[in-house]
């Protein structure tokens, strides 16, 4: 045991030096505006802003959530700035003032691209306030989300069906395009899964009486109708959230991995016995599963399966090799077994080598099977929403891996303690 707490403090090094002289440095020193109030949309493989690249709600609130969480870990007056100025601009800029809620979109002079609501952009603005607000514990920013989330509650929650309605018009109206969805489905995983996270959060933060009932029909939703019985994730679903006949045949292996810890986390936030009693399984069959049919021999994490698992795309996206150092250490806690935690140093030597840029900072967004980058993206196996010919872009942001960062280090902290 000794040996192992000296393994994981040297890998706690590792991972502190990479989060914070890497990755936060890099955002630091290549996303903020030199002649604006927020953050650039995008910057290209050398750290130079794409000047006319659209703001993204989802991006702002990202930011703001890394760098609220990493005030909270490792206090540092720069990191607090760079939270008050997403906070800042998220309200000023991308905030609906008429109709509530958050824009997705904003042009690079901060007018208004895109005033769809999409349920999933909404989530992640509540999950970046909660953690804003655990870092600076303003009342004013408390009343705040607890509007916001009982705006959510009235508009995009499903009052026939289980789970939630997924895109809106800016006054709130449903909108049935821009669905979180291939073929444009009702209802998806991805979209339940950050609200589920984002609720956790928020009951984290506020004991509410309905937003502990609606974290609790989350989770109980992901084991009722989410989680296959072969410890996949189902993907896209219809009004009645019964999986779709085209997502039946699909394995999103980066969702399966961030899932399993999630999940596990949300339960123990919630404090339900019952609930806790079933996630605990479900999570390690879900770290089995992606270990069986989608991570590399070389710790990589493949992209996803199709036709049934008889297609594997093996492309490796950076911010599932993020999710699968997490989903794997969640996994050694959960069960003890050291194949986990040896999984999370084979994945980190994959990263370490082949996904993070060490000559021009931050990580590739997409790697091959052989760990070579994709710079241009590939007609035949385009990326989902983000480009590879962008450090920063809409969806590229520093949550994924900064999160992992932090989560690896919180965790080999909590081992190294109890250990001793």
């Amino acid at each position: 045991m000794e040996k192992l707490s000296v393994e994981m403090s040297h890998y706690r090094q590792l991972f502190k030096s990479e989060l914070i002289d890497d990755i936060l440095s890099y955002w630091i020193k290549h996303s903020i505006e030199k002649n604006g109030e927020g953050f650039y949309g995008a910057a290209d493989m050398e750290g130079n802003p794409v000047l006319t690249a659209n703001k993204s709600c989802v991006l702002n609130a990202r930011i703001l959530w890394t760098f609220s969480e990493a005030s909270i870990r490792f206090p540092n007056s720069e990191y607090g700035i760079i939270a008050d100025r997403a906070f800042s601009f998220m309200e000023n800029y991308f905030a609906d003032k008429q109709s509530g809620g958050y824009f997705m979109e904003l042009k690079p002079d901060n007018s208004v691209a895109s005033d769809i609501k999409h349920t999933y952009a909404q989530a992640f603005v509540i999950y970046a306030l909660c953690k804003y607000y655990e870092f600076r514990p303003d009342p004013v920013v408390m009343e705040s989300i607890q509007n916001y989330f009982r705006l959510l509650e009235m508009y995009t929650k499903d009052r026939r069906n289980p789970g939630y309605l997924e895109a809106f018009t800016r006054d709130w109206k449903l909108y049935d395009q821009n669905r979180m969805a291939d073929n444009n489905e009702p209802k998806s995983m991805n979209t339940h899964l950050h609200i589920m996270e984002a609720y956790s959060a928020l009951y984290k933060v506020w004991k509410d009486e309905t937003v502990k009932l609606r974290l609790k029909e989350l989770l109980e939703l992901f084991i009722d109708r989410i989680i296959r019985k072969d410890g996949h994730l189902g993907i896209f679903f219809d009004e009645g959230f019964n999986e779709t006949i085209a997502s039946k045949g699909i394995c999103s292996f980066g969702h399966d991995i961030e899932a399993s810890w999630l999940l596990l986390e949300a339960a123990e936030i919630l404090g339900n016995e019952t609930i806790l009693h079933l996630m605990k399984p479900l999570c390690i069959k879900m770290a089995n599963s992606v270990e069986r049919t989608g991570l590399d021999k070389d710790g990589g994490l493949f992209l996803e399966s199709t036709r049934f698992g008889s297609h594997i795309r093996t492309n490796k996206h950076w911010w599932l090799q993020a999710e699968t150092l997490v989903g794997f250490m969640n996994a050694f806690e959960m069960t003890g077994d050291i194949k986990n935690w040896e999984t999370v140093k084979l994945s980190w030597d994959f990263i370490d080598n082949h996904v993070i840029d060490h000559e021009k900072g931050e990580w590739f967004t997409k790697v091959n099977r052989l760990g070579i980058p994709f710079l241009a993206e590939p007609e035949n196996d385009p990326s989902p929403y983000y480009r590879n010919d962008w450090k920063i872009d809409p969806w590229k942001c520093p949550y994924h891996n900064g999160r992992a960062m932090m989560e690896l280090i919180k965790r080999i902290d909590r081992i190294n303690k109890n250990n001793y």
